[in-house]
């Protein structure tokens, strides 16, 4: 571009232009910076661990600095009196087995060495301690006793009787194989529920002088997930029967599937539902992110759900007509990446500073323990002008930020999020964010990393 021939208009615009493409740059490179050299995870405010809840996204899990303030903390707030924590042991839980181990002195030494009586016993001390047993593997034989033909005229005679007669035996869960579903459903949790892979399982086995291959695990996996097909729709319907349902995908990896390379995105997603007193998570496999697999899940279920901004979720809730509530974890943590990099507080601080004041009333309401519908009432009076002026905040500042900037971005997220972040104003039993799908993917997230 020859500058030499434009305005002096067009060169303000022009100069404006490169401003907000360095400034767009700029935040970029400070969040590439982050990523790679910083921790990954988000601090806890006080509000977070009253209540056990973190912004953290469910692949981004560690441990936190209980010493950094949060992003938004001011000078001016007063600090709040640190609880006591309870000290001593917890009671080792009364449904364990126990061993008595009685220790007593010999019987020349119960004596009163005065006049040769026996001392009264004045009572006893004890102390426990936890003993660990190791697995343990029985080999359980299925022996079916066969019977021949009898001797006799009359049986000879009757063409009818079977000549051998064998006792039935139950239906084995993998015909041919060695393993019984208690062994199956170990190597299954074990591997996820506790992230242990396969190759690790098999040295454990080894261990015990049991030889099992990961290949023989791997089908073992597979076989069991086909028969527990009606298991899982069981599941799915306990989940839609409920009034509200929680839903949060996550990528997967799968090496050895048809007609894809071996680095393609698959994708776990999880349902979290509750109804008759049973809570059920569910998680489904799709090789791909479409809107069909939320579609198909939900199939049937009237009420509340709560995702995140991901389109595929508008499909169901157009068609099933459900009462879509948003997630303003999601949206914070765009401005908190934003506020962690930059090194004066700005808008992307205030940003921050708005949900830290909607946390700080739900906390506080939460402690008060009032019935739902004081709780509700009193909710919609303290956090909808919070939200009022959190609106009116993001169309005035869209206004001044430079287009597709970051924190142009993270606005704009928040005004087309807004009407679902604020639909958990509705009914007192939905939280303002979707952490409790999160949490419940987070174990499945820790564990594909050791895959």
């Amino acid at each position: 571009m020859d500058l030499s021939k434009l305005s002096k208009e067009e060169l303000i615009l022009e100069i404006k232009r490169l401003n907000d493409k360095v400034e767009s740059q700029s935040e970029e490179i400070s969040i590439l910076k982050k990523y790679i050299f910083a921790r990954k995870n988000e601090k806890w405010t006080k509000e977070d661990k009253k209540k056990s809840q973190t912004f953290n996204e469910a692949e981004n899990t560690g441990a936190e600095d209980s010493n950094q303030k949060d992003i938004n903390d001011t000078d001016s707030e007063k600090k709040e009196p640190k609880e006591k924590k309870k000290t001593g042991k917890k009671p080792l839980p009364a449904s364990i087995p126990r061993k008595k181990v009685v220790f007593d002195v010999e019987d020349d030494e119960s004596l009163c060495p005065c006049c040769g009586k026996k001392r009264p016993r004045m009572g006893s001390s004890s102390a426990e301690e936890l003993e660990f047993l190791r697995a343990q593997i029985l080999v359980k034989e299925y022996v079916t006793e066969k019977y021949g033909a009898c001797s006799c005229s009359g049986f000879q005679n009757n063409t009818e009787l079977p000549q051998v007669l064998e006792a039935k035996a139950p239906a084995r869960f993998i015909p041919g194989s060695i393993a019984s579903p208690s062994l199956v459903a170990q190597i299954v949790v074990s591997k996820f529920v506790d992230g242990i892979p396969l190759y690790r399982q098999e040295r454990i086995f080894k261990r015990i002088d049991i030889e099992i291959s990961r290949q023989n695990m791997s089908n073992w996996c597979l076989t069991a997930s086909r028969k527990c097909g009606d298991i899982l729709e069981h599941m799915r319907k306990i989940a839609i029967n409920g009034s509200m349902i929680n839903m949060d995908e996550t990528t997967v990896q799968v090496l050895k599937e048809n007609n894809r390379e071996p680095d393609s995105k698959s994708y776990m997603w999880v349902m979290v539902g509750s109804s008759e007193g049973k809570k059920v998570v569910l998680f489904n496999y799709s090789p791909t992110r479409k809107q069909e697999k939320p579609f198909t899940l939900l199939e049937g279920f009237k009420g509340i759900l709560q995702t995140d901004g991901y389109a595929a979720y508008n499909k169901a809730v157009k068609e099933y007509g459900l009462w879509h509530v948003g997630c303003s974890t999601h949206a914070r943590r765009k401005f908190f990446k934003l506020a962690e990099v930059t090194k004066k507080k700005g808008k992307a601080h205030k940003g921050v500073e708005f949900f830290t004041r909607l946390y700080k009333v739900e906390t506080k309401l939460i402690m008060e323990n009032l019935s739902p519908e004081d709780f509700l009432k009193k909710r919609r009076k303290l956090t909808i002008p919070i939200w009022q002026e959190f609106h009116k905040w993001l169309v005035d500042v869209k206004r001044k930020v430079a287009p597709d900037s970051k924190l142009d971005l993270a606005i704009n997220y928040s005004l087309n999020q807004y009407k679902n972040l604020v639909r958990y104003l509705r009914y007192p039993e939905i939280k303002p964010d979707n952490n409790i799908a999160e949490n419940a993917i987070r174990p499945f997230c820790v564990g594909r990393k050791n895959w």
